[in-house]
Parts: structure tokens; C-alpha cells; sequence
């Protein structure tokens, strides 16, 4: 089965997401879930991913909290919004290889199918402040 890195950052959301319940799962028994296919073998950058944002996660949080309004925390953004904000500010800070126009459009794209348009402003200022913060 071939997937494109849309398709790969679609499970990561995915993946990111059920770990908030149950963050010992294993990615590869969890991907040819994800897949409904049990011959699936889960992608590098599937795994760079999921892992890079764990890894990672109090960097990237500070991150998204420097960009915050006053009245906003981390702990009350929309589960949703933290993981695909996560997501992208991981490829835009940590991924060489994935320009930052790219990270933030597949954000907004995540965020049409999993949250709303809202959401999706929302996402589109942190990661455009993130962007500018650090111009390529």
C-alpha cells in the first residue's frame, strides 16, 4: 500500500490523538488499524512524526504558548486544534525538509476534516506567527 505524506500526517493526527487515552500503543499494530490492512507496514515518516511530536512535545507546547492570547493555555485549546497546531509547529521547527508554507497548509487541511473553519483561523495565526518568527 502506498501512501503520500497527506495520507501519512492524516494517521499521525489520528495516532496523536488516541495517544491522549492510551500513549503505550504500538504505531505499527495501530497503523494496519488505522488501515484496516494487516499486511500495512507503517511508513518512516508515519513514526517520525508521532514520535517527533512526543518527543518533543514541551518545546513545541512553549511554542504555541508564546503565540497565545493572555487569556488563553494550552490546556484549553480544543484537543483537536493542540494536535494539529503540534503537528505543524514539529515539521515547520523540526523537519528540514518540509517547507513551512507546506506545514501550514496541511494544518489547515487537517483541520477542515477534523475541526472546523474556526479552528482553522485559528491554526492558520499561530502557525503564520510561528512562520514569521523564523522566515526561511
Amino acid at each position: 500500500m502506498k501512501t503520500n505524506r497527506h495520507q501519512i500526517r492524516e494517521y499521525a493526527f489520528q495516532t496523536l490523538f488516541a495517544m491522549h487515552s492510551n500513549d503505550e500503543m504500538d504505531l505499527d499494530d495501530f497503523f494496519k488499524y488505522l488501515t484496516d490492512d494487516e499486511s500495512a507496514v507503517a511508513p518512516e515518516y508515519y513514526k517520525e512524526l508521532v514520535n517527533g511530536v512526543k518527543d518533543n512535545k514541551e518545546k513545541i507546547d512553549e511554542i504555541i504558548k508564546s503565540f497565545l492570547d493572555s487569556k488563553w493555555t494550552i490546556s484549553r485549546l480544543n484537543k483537536s486544534d493542540l494536535i494539529i497546531l503540534e503537528l505543524g509547529i514539529y515539521e515547520m521547527d523540526f523537519e528540514e525538509d518540509v517547507p513551512d508554507k507546506v506545514a501550514i497548509n496541511e494544518a489547515l487541511e487537517l483541520a477542515k476534516k477534523f475541526s472546523d473553519e474556526k479552528s482553522s483561523n485559528f491554526i492558520n495565526a499561530i502557525l503564520d506567527k510561528n512562520m514569521k518568527k523564523n522566515p526561511e
